[in-house]
């Protein structure tokens, strides 16, 4: 077995310098083709990304391409050896790094003022450092910069911003420091176009829409560079970016796994732990035609740097985010019982203005919009300027976050979605015991605020039911089309090569007759259906119907009883044909 601490210790996990990583032999996932992309581009440009995705190892490498180039110096190779770019880059020139990483400059989260002092301090010690005269730092943050632009040569500066947005997140509460953020931002955006000859390249980085900051018509310079497919990659780990940087990593968690010696780890086992990796880790994208899908890069290096290589769940607004104002100021504006009908249909459809134009400070912004710009939901559909963006979450550990998080404002007792909850539903499902997979759902009920959710409705039951097993860690289908109808719900448990399918019926009646008959109903219903698409999946089917009262004083499952199994192709053949013979 290979060495763990070895293996660990080469990973770039709190590590976001590209020099750092370089000179410390760390994993570097080569980017610099997206480098070559960013650096070749004479206007100014905007990326954004949610946090930990690698943002700012990709503008320190921008960084280090313009302060040294790709030749060695200083008595070492050159930190872009063996790199894609090494033998793209033919720019000689000499150029000035200015780097600010206002999330750094901004730690102490206090006063505007002393945000702009800070700043002020940053751009006079580079001024010093070029032989650059400016006034104190207590002069007013433009004309400290203004002055640094006016004794610069045409095309000598590079201007790189991490975390432009990160002051003005964290003063979401304070709207009298909002604003004067938002001055000092636009009167850096201004300067950047009125003294545009000096830079010959200005890239920022942010997690929120800069268009809606109020910057004005300074942001309109600034190219979004963030959907388009060149960019796809550029943050994020691709599934063959694993294989190819991480393959000693994947050979160790995948002899863990399988629990047996590295040297016998087949490719098939690996392909098999790539693929539970991508169920729970993968499927971003923020590229508009949907061509490329990447890994979030926190979760990866964390679960590469568990010794025990155990599939679980890293995200949360506290750690991974690190910005839980944007959370809380996201949610308090959803819309929970729509979120959840929405969601039960196959994804969450925003117009795409409302995607493309929304920012944390506009009130009137899309809150899925936002949910998108912090990791919570991506792009699920190919999308153009002026047709619908239709949005979901991504994996596994974000829909456990998701929920999670839905679940703190919706919930009267804290619904904890975490593997054991994951592990407690995939073992109610799987008894396949009527009375145990009703007390399942009667719990989720029984917490739920019903005067401000109420159930009222066979699509508001499959809808609740839905998002609660999103949480678990499942990924349920509602309204599931097959030839001979629809079924309410199907969920996979895909290790127990099992499929439940349900089909709801809502009454308001709590009379054992009307339940009774309702339940019947259910049940000729889905022993009517067709399941050859269901059957593809999974080898066995399990139908159950089942009836909701929603009568005051009950507000539960009260009807729940399994129509049957279907446990081969032959047999749900032999279902659909006597059903087209009736």
């Amino acid at each position: 077995m290979q060495d763990f601490d070895d293996l660990k210790d080469r990973l770039p996990l709190g590590q976001a310098d590209f020099v750092q990583l370089r000179a410390a032999d760390l994993i570097y996932v080569d980017k610099t083709e997206y480098v070559y992309r960013l650096a070749r581009s004479r206007s100014p440009q905007v990326l954004t990304r949610p946090r930990r995705f690698g943002k700012s190892t990709l503008l320190s490498a921008l960084e280090e391409l313009f302060l040294h180039g790709v030749e060695p110096y200083d008595g070492h190779d050159s930190y872009f050896k063996g790199l894609a770019i090494e033998k793209k880059w033919k720019d000689q020139g000499q150029y000035l790094v200015l780097s600010l990483d206002f999330y750094a400059l901004d730690l102490q989260r206090a006063s505007c003022s002393e945000f702009e002092q800070n700043l002020n301090r940053a751009l006079l010690e580079f001024a010093q450092e070029q032989g650059v005269k400016c006034k104190p730092f207590d002069e007013k943050f433009a004309s400290v910069f203004s002055a640094l632009l006016k004794s610069l040569p045409d095309g000598s500066l590079v201007l790189l911003v991490d975390e432009f947005d990160a002051p003005l997140i964290y003063r979401l509460q304070d709207q009298a420091e909002i604003k004067q953020m938002k001055e000092l931002l636009r009167a850096l955006f201004g300067l950047i176009k009125i003294h545009s000859k000096k830079f010959r390249c200005v890239f920022m980085t942010g997690v929120t829409r800069y268009q809606d900051l109020g910057f004005g018509t300074a942001a309109g310079s600034f190219n979004d560079i963030t959907h388009e497919p060149a960019f796809g990659g550029c943050c994020g780990y691709t599934r063959d970016e694993l294989k190819q940087y991480f393959a000693d990593n994947l050979r160790y968690a995948a002899a863990t796994r399988f629990n047996c010696p590295d040297e016998e780890v087949t490719a098939e086992q690996i392909e098999n732990l790539l693929d539970v990796m991508s169920a729970w880790y993968d499927g971003f994208c923020f590229d508009r035609k949907q061509k490329t899908k990447v890994f979030s890069t926190w979760s990866v290096l964390r679960f590469f740097g568990d010794e025990y290589a155990d599939l679980m769940p890293y995200w949360s607004a506290e750690e991974s985010l690190g910005m839980p104002q944007l959370l809380k100021a996201v949610i308090d504006r959803i819309d929970l019982p729509n979120l959840m009908k929405e969601a039960a249909a196959g994804g969450i459809a925003i117009t795409s203005d409302e995607f493309l134009r929304s920012s944390v400070l506009n009130p009137e912004a899309n809150p899925y919009a936002l949910l998108f710009q912090t990791g919570y939901l991506t792009l699920v559909r190919p999308f153009l300027n002026g047709n619908a963006i239709y949005l979901d979450c991504p994996n596994k550990e974000i829909s456990l976050a998701f929920a999670d998080l839905v679940a703190r404002r919706m919930f009267r007792e804290q619904l904890t979605y975490n593997l054991d909850y994951n592990q407690s539903t995939v073992q109610a499902l799987s008894s396949l015991d009527p009375d145990r997979i009703k007390e399942y759902f009667n719990h989720l009920f029984a917490v739920l605020p019903y005067e401000n959710y109420p159930v009222s409705s066979e699509g508001m039951t499959a809808a609740l039911i839905n998002f609660n097993l999103r949480g678990a860690g499942l990924k349920p289908r509602c309204e599931v089309s097959e030839s001979l109808g629809l079924a309410d719900l199907e969920v996979d448990l895909k290790e127990q090569g099992l499929t439940l399918v349900f089909e709801f019926k809502y009454t308001d009646s709590a009379e054992p007759k009307v339940l009774d008959a309702k339940l019947n109903e259910a049940l000729a219903q889905i022993k009517a259906r067709d399941y050859g698409h269901t059957a593809d999946s999974q080898p066995h089917i399990a139908r159950f119907g089942m009836v909701f009262c929603g009568a005051k004083g009950q507000r539960r499952v009260l009807r729940l009883a399994l129509a049957g199994m279907i446990s081969s192709k032959a047999e749900i053949c032999a279902a659909a044909l006597k059903h087209q013979d009736a």
